[in-house]
């Protein structure tokens, strides 16, 4: 498992800095000390850090500067495909989240409070399944 000392590795991609505040800091309310969230603000960095091969998780907004949607899952698949991708956006329908699957990612969130009691969840999960 990626781990940073004790904590868990996320990688977060996600180019809102208010988003990527809010998403750490309600991972670190909901389970303390359990996961290391680290930043990147575009794809193109998020899949130059998976070249490391640290990260357990990989927290994928669907809106970047360099890639939308699809294509944002299908190139984080490509770099890193034995590392689970979960979608985290500001708004789901029922069209994005088939399309999300599709392309290969293990879940979909919309961000927020209410969803991160199961996004934890799943994370959790996603690490016991991994080899």
């Amino acid at each position: 498992m990626a781990m940073s000392g004790d904590r868990i590795l996320l990688l977060l991609i996600e180019d809102n800095p208010a988003d990527l505040r809010l998403v750490a800091e309600l991972l670190e309310d909901a389970a303390p000390g359990r996961f290391r969230v680290e930043p990147a603000r575009r794809l193109s960095d998020g899949l130059e850090a998976l070249r490391t091969g640290l990260f357990a998780v990989v927290l994928l907004d669907l809106s970047l500067p360099d890639a939308e949607g699809a294509a944002a899952i299908g190139a984080v698949r490509e770099a890193a495909p034995s590392t689970p991708v979960i979608v985290l956006s500001g708004m789901l329908d029922g069209e994005v989240r088939r399309s999300a699957a599709e392309h290969g990612a293990a879940a979909s969130f919309v961000k927020g409070e209410d969803s991160i009691a199961p996004l934890v969840a799943v994370i959790d999960e996603l690490i016991r399944e991994r080899p």
